[in-house]
């Protein structure tokens, strides 16, 4: 019983030593990709894309919500809130989708006839499992081919 009990003891100190000395690190927003405009209907367009969230550790980290705003030529567009649990590998990316239907007339203007339209997402993400509670800004500001040009 003693030198199971010691050895129990001994594995936690190794553990918490393991913890203490590589501390994990918050999952980070990378950036956006595959954001891209579509046609529904003559009166309706939808913004699609991926949030690109990177885990820096080397053991699984946990995201689990996000909330952000997207802007579309100066014009919001949709706010999306989202509570999900996923677990990203070490080392790797996440790639979370989204689209935003909203009506053409309200951001294509008649003098929106540029060939790409500024696109802006704000917010922010994280996790509140416990002992990895966190969270973290969203911020991307870049363009999107005007497919109605």
């Amino acid at each position: 019983m003693k030198k199971t009990l010691g050895i129990l003891l001994i594995f936690l100190v190794f553990i918490a030593g393991y913890f203490y000395f590589n501390k994990p690190q918050p999952i980070q927003f990378k950036g956006v990709a595959d954001l891209h405009l579509a046609r529904v209907t003559d009166e309706a367009s939808e913004l699609r894309g991926d949030l690109v969230f990177h885990n820096p550790n080397k053991m699984r980290s946990q995201l689990g919500k996000v909330s952000f705003d997207v802007l579309l030529n100066g014009v919001t567009i949709g706010k999306i809130s989202d509570n999900f649990a996923t677990a990203i590998k070490g080392d790797e990316d996440f790639h979370y989708s989204f689209q935003l239907r909203f009506p053409k007339a309200d951001v294509l203007k008649d003098d929106s006839a540029k060939a790409d339209l500024p696109v802006r997402i704000t917010g922010s993400a994280g996790s509140d499992v416990l002992f990895a509670n966190y969270t973290f800004a969203i911020d991307h500001s870049g363009t999107v081919n005007n497919s109605y040009r």
